[in-house]
């Protein structure tokens, strides 16, 4: 469960809200793109190549 604390002013006489944090406990976790990422750089293929030069056709060819 997060906590959200708002700060408020007043403009014109009026109670407005000029901000808001919330927090957090729990860490926030991202399992699902590192597994992407670690089989992504362990597949046959290269990746990130350079996109201003040309790679030979026979290296393109499957």
């Amino acid at each position: 469960m997060s906590i959200r604390k708002s700060q408020w002013t007043l403009v014109n006489g009026h109670r407005v809200e000029e901000a808001s944090k919330t927090y957090k406990f729990e860490e926030r976790h991202f399992h699902r793109e590192s597994k992407s990422q670690k089989a992504q750089l362990e597949s046959a293929h290269s990746h990130g190549g350079r996109k201003d030069v040309k790679s030979p056709l026979d290296r393109r060819l499957t």
